[in-house]
């Protein structure tokens, strides 16, 4: 950590400083992951790396982290990066990584709570975004949204959550 400049060490960071470092940080992991997640959907991606991922699809909070060693590291870059990029205090580095896993397992958790603080988050996906592009399984070429929706809106992977609640009705 001390190689790319992540203190440990007094003073503590400002809530201010903490606060834009996570904004870079939360910026920088969303439109790497984008990438990262839509390479991991190529034919050989998924093949080899990612349909391991994509077993359920029905998601659970616990696959949020369900995945092949390769893609942990893949998709771990995009969550270290920031942090590289803009390296603050090791208690921001924890807050980051604390604050990335709860947003991860709520989009897998399958559950859409009415009560969770990321429904105030502008361009946030949240569960019923991320539901769809598992739903449809490794022919998902849609909704690779990290956290924030624009990606998939500037790129043209994003996918009405609409649609899945007309498939899901099929089923039920």
């Amino acid at each position: 950590m001390q190689a790319i400049g992540i203190r440990t060490g007094l003073p503590l960071p400002s809530v201010s400083k903490m606060f834009w470092q996570l904004l870079v940080y939360v910026l920088v992991e969303d439109y790497t992951n984008y990438w990262l997640h839509r390479m991991l959907h190529s034919k050989w991606g998924y093949d080899k790396i990612h349909r391991i991922h994509h077993e359920y699809t029905a998601p659970v909070g616990y696959s949020a982290s369900y995945a092949h060693w390769a893609e942990i590291l893949i998709l771990g870059f995009a969550s270290f990066l920031g942090p590289m990029i803009v390296p603050g205090h090791m208690i921001t580095l924890w807050l980051w990584m604390i604050l990335r896993q709860m947003e991860a397992i709520e989009t897998h958790c399958g559950y859409d709570f009415p009560w969770t603080p990321s429904k105030y988050i502008p361009f946030y996906g949240g569960v019923e975004y991320h539901d769809y592009h598992h739903f449809v399984g490794g022919k998902s070429q849609s909704n690779f949204a990290s956290v924030f929706t624009y990606c998939d809106y500037i790129y043209g992977t994003e996918r009405d959550t609409a649609t899945r609640r007309k498939c899901l009705q099929r089923y039920l």
